[in-house]
């Protein structure tokens, strides 16, 4: 909604008059010869009034309706201290990503979109080292999990596997809520798996080394690559698509940027782009991703199931569910749609279901 309305109310090019006249008066810059630098002050200024906005909303969600449920644990500072950190690291990384990608645009001609896909690529790897290791350490507290026999069974799990488990740690993640997760990371021989503290007070040893028979599952089938390259696929395609668009001027005059004399910004043509003609590309994409998704959960349930913890995942699967106040058995339609894990009943009835066929 909030997206039509800025669209319809011409706050794009408004947002970017009044960045060119803050470039101008403060700066020296010019649209003609410093578009990048205005571009940057752009996205400074859209991003802090879009915070603005949002503000009260994420209060209300955090504070109100995940309270009233028993999930925040949040404190007003940790809050605002978390708001604070983002806007810092969207500065620092996002700045110089989309100054560096608003180059290549400018650089790459007819055929930019080859040189985006590489860059995207690059910046992709490069975020899937940095995410986990520097940024998360920044929002939470990662301890090794102390020695026990869950540590030794875990370790025995990944060594069954031939998963090359090489950190195992304890997230703190009940400073912020109780919702619970796991999840591994790392490249090559230097993998890592993270348990949520909440996780380990909701379920059992057993349940948790079915559910990380789970997760292990999407490594062992290759999903984690498959949906890498997806992504990348994906990257291609709406890229390609924009270059072909990127000239298209009645479709910058439709939204207000009429001026016939002043050059379209390169960033003002990628978010009209993304916003009007790529969205509802985009909305069949990620519907085929949502059911690609879903096949992948099944394929991970079965792999847990094989590996002789069916029965443990599925108790562990309804505890999580209930902790979480998770819907078990939604509209169907709505959950065909936005759900990219299968509803609890489907996958208890898919497990129920291979688990006869077995036997």
């Amino acid at each position: 909604f909030e997206t039509l309305l800025f669209l319809f109310c011409g706050f794009l090019p408004y947002m970017w008059d009044k960045s060119v006249e803050i470039g101008q008066t403060y700066f020296g810059y010019t649209e003609e010869d410093n578009e990048v630098k205005i571009s940057l002050i752009f996205l400074l200024v859209t991003t802090l009034i879009g915070t603005v906005t949002s503000l009260p909303f994420e209060l209300y969600s955090t504070f109100r309706i995940e309270k009233k449920h028993g999930f925040n644990k949040q404190t007003p500072m940790l809050f605002f201290t978390d708001k604070v950190k983002s806007l810092f690291l969207t500065c620092i990384i996002g700045g110089p990503f989309v100054a560096i990608l608003l180059k290549i645009i400018k650089w790459g001609g007819e055929q930019f979109y080859i040189y985006v896909w590489a860059f995207m690529f690059v910046f992709s790897v490069f975020m899937m080292t940095l995410v986990p290791v520097v940024i998360m350490p920044m929002f939470n507290k990662y301890e090794p999990l102390p020695e026990s026999t869950l540590k030794t069974r875990i370790y025995a799990l990944a060594d069954r596997l031939k998963y090359p488990l090489t950190k195992l740690f304890v997230m703190d993640g009940s400073k912020r809520s109780s919702h619970s997760n796991a999840f591994m990371f790392g490249f090559g021989k230097n993998k890592r798996i993270v348990l949520f503290d909440t996780l380990m007070e909701q379920v059992s040893d057993d349940e948790i080394l079915a559910i990380l028979g789970h997760e292990l599952g999407h490594w062992k089938l290759g999903h984690t690559w498959s949906n890498f390259v997806v992504t990348q696929l994906y990257t291609a395609a709406s890229f390609y698509s924009f270059s072909l668009c990127y000239n298209s001027i009645d479709l910058y005059r439709a939204f207000g940027f009429d001026g016939v004399d002043r050059p379209i910004p390169t960033i003002i043509a990628m978010l009209l782009f993304f916003q009007t003609i790529w969205a509802p590309v985009d909305k069949i994409l990620s519907f085929a991703m949502t059911i690609f998704s879903r096949s992948n959960e099944f394929a991970a349930d079965r792999f847990s199931a094989d590996l002789g913890m069916g029965k443990t995942l599925q108790t562990g699967l309804c505890k999580i569910s209930l902790e979480n106040l998770g819907a078990m058995c939604p509209d169907p339609w709505y959950a065909t749609y936005h759900y990219s894990h299968p509803p609890l009943v489907e996958r208890l009835s898919a497990m129920m279901e291979f688990e006869k066929k077995a036997n």
